[in-house]
């Protein structure tokens, strides 16, 4: 979960996803099964691209919107300043995420 957020937080999370699906879609289980939709993995896959986007402003189309906004109103925040006051947030969502993928497993 960890490594797609960090690729989602400076890449499109939809691709990335669509990519990372056709790659755990490939892994079978040990007994030659497919891997179940309820698996721990496809909920990693999940949660790391859609959070991982919140990071930087160019992570996701709704970090776009919001820098736009504050662009709009004449605020100024820079590439790293958002960065600094977006990890810690992103984070908190991510810890959640892991308990929550670790309670289905």
């Amino acid at each position: 979960m960890g490594s797609t957020a960090a690729f989602s937080s400076v890449t499109d999370n939809i691709p990335l996803a669509a990519m990372l699906a056709k790659i755990i879609a490939g892994m079978p289980l040990a007994n030659g099964m497919v891997r179940p939709p309820t698996d721990p993995l496809w909920w990693a896959v999940i949660f790391g691209a859609n959070l991982g986007g919140n990071i930087t402003p160019i992570g996701s189309a709704s970090t776009l919107v919001a820098v736009t906004i504050i662009h709009k109103h004449g605020l100024k925040l820079s590439f790293g300043a958002f960065v600094k006051k977006a990890l810690p947030f992103a984070l908190v969502q991510l810890v959640i995420a892991i308990v929550c993928v670790l309670w289905i497993a």
